[in-house]
């Protein structure tokens, strides 16, 4: 990420919390205003400062935090609360693991309502401002930048900008507590585009599908086409080695696109993730041979049988396999009987990548089918 665009980062987070309209109970004198600025400044550099931890470790990874699957690259979140009689260090920072813990804003939320009952709160005529950072350090191997170096960095922020990050505390049964709505205003904003620091990419496309309708980014071809949120020139500006995405994309936002394809590109090699707004967001569905030094194949799953097909006595058996493999077809007549190589295919067949048909004829009213692997390689 450029100078720019870390200093904007903190000055929205400045101007976020420092708009806290005047409270109906009282007015705030200038001098006030002016403390309550100091403190917050502080208080966002010492966090700034925590979560910019610089280093430029390369690592290698199979699939890309993208879409559906970025929040389980985001392994923290930093809580920041100002206010009068609060001094510059009442901010937390909380460990996140989306297998462990759940939605990104559920636990955001409660940590955030935790927080606030931990620390000593005024009471209903002093105005807070809060904001909930979350971050990601590389988890799963990449990491978003800061100078041109890999950095564990801030990708998104709460309240939503047209959100009010200010609240006053409400008496409920003889306590100051802050008003439930607080907690329900967690929900993360992103910039325009997640940035990611992968060493030796110097290229990229971004190609866009729905039907037949194809939108097509270049840097290589230096091709933008209509209904393509990628800006040539800003994009052309990180490259080489930092890779900027639009959030349309990289959050996999509602558009007129059903499915995306991300290549990213070396000098002489290749790697083509999906986005289609489903678990498979990040997967790599193409890449070269030999792929980039970033990259690590993901071992190809095992053949499966993709559909059966019966008429009259014969069964049609569709097999879909990932890469190239060898592997007995069997049947059997019963679901915990013994199984059965099929007369026609006595040996071990070769199965290539993509998708086969094998027949079987037999006089059972029913048959169970399996593929049982002898010797894979990778794709």
């Amino acid at each position: 990420m450029t100078d720019y665009a870390f200093c904007h980062l903190l000055a929205v987070r400045i101007v976020r919390i420092a708009r806290m309209r005047r409270s109906p109970h009282r007015r705030l004198t200038e001098e006030v205003r002016k403390e309550r600025m100091k403190k917050l400044f502080v208080g966002l550099v010492v966090l700034a400062l925590s979560v910019w931890t610089l280093g430029a470790v390369e690592q290698k990874f199979s699939s890309l935090p993208i879409g559906a699957n970025l929040d389980g690259y985001i392994n923290g979140i930093e809580i920041l609360v100002v206010g009068d009689g609060l001094n510059a260090s009442a901010w937390q920072s909380y460990p996140y693991s989306r297998n462990r813990d759940g939605k990104l804003e559920t636990f955001a939320s409660q940590k955030l309502r935790d927080y606030t009952a931990s620390i000593k709160l005024a009471n209903g005529t002093t105005a807070y401002g809060w904001a909930i950072n979350a971050r990601t350090d590389g988890v799963g191997g990449l990491l978003p930048t800061y100078n041109g170096k890999a950095a564990s960095a801030v990708i998104a922020s709460a309240p939503l900008i047209d959100e009010s990050d200010e609240f006053h505390l409400t008496l409920r049964n003889g306590k100051w507590e802050v008003p439930e709505e607080v907690f329900g205003k967690v929900k993360f904003q992103f910039g325009w585009g997640l940035w990611y620091y992968i060493p030796g990419v110097t290229g990229l496309e971004i190609n866009l599908y729905a039907g037949s309708r194809i939108s097509r980014f270049s840097t290589i071809e230096r091709v933008s086409e209509a209904d393509n949120p990628c800006e040539l020139p800003a994009i052309l500006l990180e490259l080489p080695n930092d890779v900027m995405i639009p959030n349309e994309i990289a959050l996999a936002k509602p558009s007129w696109w059903e499915r995306a394809e991300i290549t990213l590109y070396t000098k002489a090699e290749s790697v083509t993730f999906l986005v289609n707004r489903t678990e498979q967001d990040g997967k790599a569905i193409r890449w070269s041979n030999p792929p980039p030094s970033f990259f690590v194949p993901p071992a190809p799953s095992k053949p499966k049988i993709a559909s059966l097909k019966r008429v009259r006595n014969t069964t049609e058996i569709t097999i879909s396999a990932e890469a190239t493999s060898v592997a007995n077809l069997e049947f059997s007549e019963t679901l915990n009987g013994s199984w059965y190589s099929i007369p026609k295919y006595p040996q071990p067949l070769s199965l290539q990548t993509g998708s086969s048909k094998f027949t079987h004829t037999t006089e059972a009213l029913s048959c169970f089918y399996r593929v049982r692997i002898v010797q894979s390689e990778r794709q």
